[in-house]
């Protein structure tokens, strides 16, 4: 199991209290890179696929974690990764 997925799995077992920094390192991970930041939003861009994610204090709320996993998951399906 590689760092990327042991990040990965770690984040997906617990979607609650994940740091902004562990997020972030998923993302690149999976080739997002950070477009730009507005106030408090980060944005993310891969390709043709953008993502929003407010960040306060180091911390993201679940509902924007859960919707990164989400989102792995699928671009994961679509390049056979499963």
């Amino acid at each position: 199991m590689t760092k990327k997925d042991k990040l990965f799995e770690k984040i997906k077992n617990n979607p609650r209290n994940v740091r902004f920094s562990d997020l972030r390192s998923l993302l690149k991970e999976e080739n997002f890179f950070l477009e730009r930041i507005t106030g408090s939003h980060h944005i993310f861009r891969r390709n043709e696929y953008i993502f929003v994610i407010p960040v306060h204090n180091d911390q993201v709320k679940t509902v924007y974690v859960k919707k990164v996993i989400e989102l792995i998951e699928d671009l994961r399906k679509l390049k056979g990764e499963d």
